[in-house]
């Protein structure tokens, strides 16, 4: 749309300009979520291909690395990540709650992790869908190929991603 990046690389100081997403909210209002080693949010203007660079926030959580994604459900947001190196069986994702777009964000614990007893080796760098006027989601991501992958060949795999009733996540056990 633009012949350009939306964000240039040298654009902000600290961390990479990659894994890009949009949340829009229930207003109606987009925001842009992306970054490696830190993370960024801005609101986007209604064009969807520009944003005040002033506005900018970094959101960072302890332990993030990449692939930030936000959703709402029941009036919380959602803040997810991948932690660790996505080359590392140890990759994975997790979440906090907060009550803006923004946060403040409340670190919740792993959403998904390895699960060695079936050779499931660093499943993150997700995505999240819901069914459409449901309460049914699922959780997209990719990990090592099984039986014999590595950081670098992967496969993708979804599974279903449940709430507890005071709205925190239950982990997901990854399946074959």
């Amino acid at each position: 749309a633009l012949g350009r990046p939306l964000v240039r690389a040298d654009q902000f100081s600290g961390g990479q300009a990659i894994d890009p997403m949009v949340f829009t909210d229930d207003d109606g209002q987009s925001y842009l979520y992306w970054g490696q080693g830190v993370a960024r949010a801005v609101r986007l203007n209604a064009d969807m291909v520009s944003f005040d660079p002033a506005q900018v926030r970094v959101i960072t959580p302890a332990g993030y690395n990449e692939a930030p994604f936000v959703l709402k459900r029941n009036g919380t947001y959602y803040l997810m990540w991948s932690e660790n190196d996505t080359r590392s069986e140890d990759y994975r994702v997790a979440y906090a709650t907060g009550s803006t777009p923004y946060g403040p964000w409340t670190k919740r614990g792993i959403v998904l992790q390895k699960r060695l007893d079936v050779g499931i080796k660093g499943p993150g760098h997700h995505s999240v869908v819901r069914a459409p006027g449901t309460d049914s989601w699922h959780i997209a991501y990719h990990r090592f190929a099984v039986p014999a992958g590595n950081g670098t060949n992967r496969e993708i795999a979804i599974d279903r991603m449940e709430f507890n009733t005071d709205g925190t996540i239950r982990p997901v056990v990854p399946t074959l």
